[in-house]
């Protein structure tokens, strides 16, 4: 039988002993699952189906929910804790808003599990954040442009921009600079992958804020306020 490479973007429980996931595949895309029996006292496979775990699972079944026959789960997992684990569950949460199920992306599929990597090793989460989000819409058609200005002219290291959604970045006059601009440094650095200073990732940050809020819609994100009430103080990169 054929084994797909998934990750689980979200679970719940499903009748008395079963559990009901959203799958992230290499293969197949975003799609729902039902593991059978995971939570009767003899199954030792529910503490498998956790997130951030590369999960090998056997998948059967026609209809629009498939049933998960086998589970190997060899893998390291990806063990996000404090602001990585808030991390991660924004990047699952935007899986979950922006993709359409049964509509495979292997690129990124892989683009997920280098940035639930970088969490778990420390990595910065200001640019792995930043980076996977640029990445995540130009896999799905919605790639912006950042190296520059909309007309096709350069881009001014010194100059502020304002950002035009699908058309791209405008010159914007110093008296009318506002908290929407970003310098023409920040866009070509994040054109070109660059690590970010600290007004850069600020801006960055802003920028892709506004971006995703145009395609999410008026629904705003949960991972953003989940943990808020428990950690008052938390600073969130996302």
């Amino acid at each position: 039988m054929q084994l797909y490479e998934c990750y689980i973007l979200h679970r719940r429980d499903y009748q008395n002993s079963s559990l009901l996931l959203e799958l992230f595949s290499r293969e197949l895309g975003r799609l729902p699952a039902i593991a059978k029996g995971v939570k009767s006292a003899r199954s030792k496979k529910q503490g498998e189906l956790q997130s951030f775990y590369p999960l090998q699972l056997g998948l059967v079944g026609r209809g629009e929910i498939r049933t998960i026959t086998t589970i190997d789960s060899e893998q390291r997992p990806h063990l996000l804790t404090g602001e990585a684990l808030y991390c991660g569950l924004y990047l699952s949460e935007l899986l979950m808003r922006m993709t359409a199920r049964n509509d495979p992306h292997p690129a990124l599929f892989e683009q997920y599990e280098q940035a639930l990597s970088a969490l778990a090793q420390g990595e910065l989460l200001d640019h792995t954040l930043r980076y996977f989000e640029i990445n995540m819409l130009k896999t799905l058609g919605y790639g912006l442009l950042l190296n520059c200005q909309a007309t096709g002219e350069a881009l001014e290291p010194d100059q502020h921009y304002y950002y035009r959604i699908e058309y791209g970045p405008e010159p914007i006059s110093a008296c009318s600079m506002g908290e929407m601009t970003i310098r023409g440094s920040t866009l070509l650095a994040l054109s070109g992958g660059e690590p970010l200073s600290r007004i850069a990732a600020q801006e960055a940050k802003r920028l892709m804020r506004l971006v995703l809020a145009y395609y999410l819609g008026a629904k705003p994100l949960k991972s953003r306020e989940l943990f808020r009430p428990i950690n008052p103080s938390f600073k969130s990169n996302h």
